[in-house]
C-alpha cells in the first residue's frame, strides 16, 4: 500500500505509475490524480490545432491499430459486441477498454480495466493487480 501525495488516499502499489528515480520506484501521485491533472492541463494549455495534427500523424503511422479500434467501436455501437461489466483479468467493475492481442483479428478483444490494460502493454505476466 502507498499513500498518494495529492489525494492522501492509501492505495495498492499498482495504482501508481513507475518512476525509476524515486526511492520506491513509483510515482508520488496515483493514476487517478495524475489523469485528472493531465486532463485539466490539456484543457487549459494544449494547442488544439497542434494536438489534432499529432493525432492525425499517429493514425497514419499506426493505420492497422486505428482500423481495428474503429471496427470494435462500430461493433459495440451496433450491438454486435457486448462490453462486459467486469475486467476479464482481475474482475473489478469499472469502465473497460478493448485490448487487442492481434490487430489482424480486430473483433477478438479482451475487455480490461485501465490498470490491467496498462499492465498488458507493459508485458507483465498475467496482468493481475487485484491481489497486489
Amino acid at each position: 500500500m502507498k499513500t498518494c501525495s495529492k489525494c492522501s488516499e492509501k492505495k495498492p502499489a499498482v495504482e501508481f505509475g513507475v518512476r525509476r528515480r524515486s526511492p520506491d520506484g513509483l510515482q508520488a501521485w496515483c493514476r487517478d490524480c495524475r489523469r485528472e491533472y493531465q486532463r485539466a492541463y490539456a484543457q487549459n494549455f494544449r494547442n488544439p490545432e497542434k494536438h489534432r495534427e499529432a493525432q492525425r500523424r499517429y493514425r497514419l503511422r499506426h493505420a492497422e491499430k486505428n482500423k481495428a479500434h474503429s471496427i470494435v467501436r462500430s461493433a459495440v455501437k451496433a450491438c454486435r459486441i457486448i462490453v462486459p461489466v467486469w475486467c476479464q483479468r482481475c474482475g473489478c467493475v469499472t469502465d473497460l477498454e478493448a485490448h487487442h492481442h492481434d490487430y489482424d483479428a480486430p473483433l477478438s478483444v479482451e475487455w480490461l480495466c485501465s490498470t490491467c490494460h496498462g499492465l498488458a502493454h507493459r508485458s507483465y505476466e498475467g496482468g493481475q493487480h487485484a491481489g497486489l
